[in-house]
């Protein structure tokens, strides 16, 4: 063989060599919009079906549909005879959470995917955050109906699920199958233990808390988004800062300053789900303190910093040292006395309906924001059964259809009524919507009395919020109550 067939043969097997080897998996990624930021692992909503079998306690995921390949399999535990898990076909929910508390139960969980409204997939219970706190009852209640009405899992499960399960993958809940303790006891056998159980390991970082405010004043926290079931904790004004820990388009679940959590509607919260989170950091004398020559209490003090005292701090260059300078003075600090804080810059309510970037609002960063008469981030939700509409104009939210809230005519579209205010229609933030006018009332309710009448386009600003569906605004010189449906919040 010459030296030309031999060089052929070799560009040959390597070219054979590289056939051979494994793609790298696709780059993990992090989803834009109002949905959690996890790191997920595929983004496809269509590559895995989960299946959760209510008679014999059984989750399923699947490659594909149903009846494809089957990728993962084990025991679970769904909702107890209180609290049913409801069977049905749902695409999973926008919120996930990586290491979560119940605020209505009083737990923890790890790897929360959003089934339905409040039916999440997660793990087995803990105690707190410290993974040696799992319960051993939740643990061992796998493949029972005791649950909430939940799906709890192996952590190991529910971590899959969590990166590889997007929003939009198709959940089936079934409880027509046909029993199958054989599966069962097989499943069953394939659980360690508790005590050993090993916890899975995670290197990815947890996912960033997305700051907020509140848009308006009356802002209810509540332990869910059941009306029935969860009740409101509190209320929070115009302006409240929290960190956003789930996202999605309907609701948020929200840690306060004051460290309450819940939930809230995202359409109450100004929020950037996609920008970097800003911090800035201080370093402040918690007492009075020096600035040392060297890295010893013996040393020279070059200068006093006061309680209170802000410094500026250049490097850590040894534990409990820092290595910076106070009023222009350089030298020494020490780590115990002059203390890191890291603040989250949070979006300012002042600045453009538009938003985007503000140079006032007092935050260091410049982070902008919509002002108060902004849009609602997440859309608006649909109208409650409030019973809006009545035979009478005085008796309705602006005519006699009973569904649409509409003023002037009895038509669905709405026309205008001969009361209507002339106003400018505006381009940002919430109005009157465009096809209808609207009553401005004394109080949240049908009966009240008219105070004007808004023709469709009108600047509106929402004062508060209200479950009900009625906001209390301002329009034209005038304040009183709108009900949302006449709104356009966007």
């Amino acid at each position: 063989m010459n030296i030309k067939q031999r060089l052929i043969a070799i560009l040959l097997c390597v070219a054979t060599c590289i056939a051979f080897i494994p793609a790298n998996r696709a780059e993990a990624q992090v989803l834009s919009g109002n949905t959690s930021k996890v790191d997920y692992d595929n983004t496809s909503t269509s590559k895995y079906t989960i299946e959760i079998d209510l008679v014999n306690q059984i989750i399923t995921v699947y490659q594909g549909g149903i009846g494809g390949r089957i990728v993962l399999q084990s025991l679970c535990t769904t909702g107890n005879a209180e609290n049913p898990t409801g069977a049905g076909t749902y695409k999973l929910g926008h919120l996930k959470e990586r290491f979560g508390y119940f605020v209505a139960f009083g737990q923890y969980a790890q790897y929360w995917t959003q089934v339905v409204r409040g039916i999440y997939i997660h793990s087995v219970m803990y105690d707190s955050m410290k993974l040696s706190s799992m319960s051993k009852s939740a643990y061992n209640n796998l493949g029972k109906a005791k649950s909430h009405g939940c799906i709890r899992v192996l952590p190991h499960v529910a971590q899959w699920i969590y990166y590889n399960c997007p929003p939009g993958t198709t959940c089936k809940i079934d409880r027509k199958k046909a029993a199958d303790p054989a599966l069962v006891k097989k499943l069953k056998k394939e659980i360690p233990s508790y005590s050993d159980y090993q916890q899975p390991a995670d290197t990815k970082p947890y996912p960033v808390e997305v700051p907020a405010v509140a848009k308006f004043d009356n802002v209810p926290l509540r332990t869910g988004f059941s009306n029935s079931r969860d009740k409101t904790v509190a209320t929070v004004n115009k302006g409240a800062k929290m960190v956003l820990l789930q996202i999605g388009p309907d609701w948020c679940k929200v840690r306060l300053e004051n460290g309450k959590l819940g939930y809230v509607k995202t359409e109450y919260l100004l929020f950037y789900p996609d920008r970097k989170v800003v911090s800035t950091e201080t370093y402040t004398a918690t007492k009075k303190t020096y600035v040392y020559e060297s890295m010893s209490t013996g040393a020279k003090r070059l200068a006093t910093i006061p309680e209170d005292g802000e410094a500026t701090v250049v490097s850590n260059p040894k534990k409990g040292w820092w290595y910076g300078s106070y009023n222009g003075v350089t030298g020494y600090m020490r780590t115990k006395y002059v203390v890191k804080e890291t603040t989250v810059v949070y979006p300012s309510l002042t600045g453009s309906s538009t938003g985007g970037f503000s140079s006032s609002g007092g935050s260091s960063s410049g982070l902008g924001g919509n002002s108060s008469s902004s849009g609602l981030s997440g859309g608006s939700s649909s109208s409650s059964s409030s019973g809006l509409g009545g035979s009478s104009s005085s008796g309705s939210l602006g005519g006699s259809s009973s569904s649409s809230g509409l003023s002037g005519g009895s038509k669905p579209s709405g026309g205008l009524s001969s009361g209507n205010v002339s106003a400018p229609v505006v381009t940002g933030g919430p109005s009157i919507r465009k096809d209808i006018s609207a009553n401005m009332r004394a109080s949240g309710s049908t009966a009240a009395k008219v105070v004007t009448v808004l023709r469709g386009g009108t600047a509106v600003e929402v004062l508060s919020v209200s479950d009900t569906g009625w906001y209390r605004c301002r329009a034209n010189g005038y304040t009183g109550y709108i009900h949302k449906s006449c709104l356009d919040l966007d």
